[in-house]
């Protein structure tokens, strides 16, 4: 398993160290909720993001972030697009036979 990430982010005028975790399966299933009401309004995914897969080394209101603090921070998470296509389910692979049905003919 690789070790978390780590960035360097202005907020508030302040650098801040900002780590990430290193995302599970189950991280990603928690927030499909939040992304499957159809809707274009992201803001409980990233809420949910910054608060549970990143750490901060001082504090801060997430609530009061400008844009280009959250742009900062959300580049350094999966966008929901890519949320999206892990949390999509997929045919299961059908086994494959040590013997073919056609092979003989």
């Amino acid at each position: 398993m690789s070790k978390e990430k780590k960035s360097k982010i202005e907020i508030n005028g302040k650098e801040i160290e900002v780590k990430v975790k290193q995302l599970t399966f189950f991280d990603i299933q928690a927030v499909a909720p939040l992304l499957s009401d159809g809707s274009v309004d992201f803001s409980q995914y990233w809420r949910y993001a910054f608060n549970h897969w990143l750490t901060y080394d001082s504090e801060f209101n997430i609530e009061n972030l400008t844009p280009s603090e959250g742009a900062s921070l959300s580049a350094i998470l999966p966008q929901p697009s890519e949320v999206v296509g892990w949390l999509l389910f997929r045919e299961p692979k059908s086994a494959k036979s040590n013997t073919s049905s056609t092979g003989d003919q």
